[in-house]
C-alpha cells in the first residue's frame, strides 16, 4: 500500500521524465495537496486504543536481595 505522497511523487515522475529526482521533488511539492479530509476526532481515538508502548529493559536486573559472602 503506496501512501499518497509517493503516488504523488510517481506519477510528476512519468509527466517529467529525464528530470532529476531532486527536481521531481520539488515539483511535486509544489503540485501536492495534502489529505486533511480524516476527523480530529478518529485519530484521537485510534491513538487512544494503541495505547502506551512499554519501555524496553536494558541488560539484566541486579536482583533486590544481598547476596551472602563468604
Amino acid at each position: 500500500m503506496v501512501n499518497a505522497w509517493l503516488a504523488h511523487v510517481k506519477s510528476t515522475m512519468k509527466k517529467h521524465k529525464g528530470k532529476p529526482f531532486k527536481m521531481v521533488l520539488k515539483l511535486a511539492k509544489k503540485t501536492y495537496k495534502a489529505v486533511s479530509n480524516v476527523p480530529k476526532k478518529v485519530v484521537k481515538t485510534a491513538k487512544k486504543a494503541l495505547g502506551k508502548r512499554k519501555k524496553k529493559s536494558r541488560g539484566k536486573k541486579k536482583s533486590s536481595k544481598r547476596r551472602k559472602r563468604r
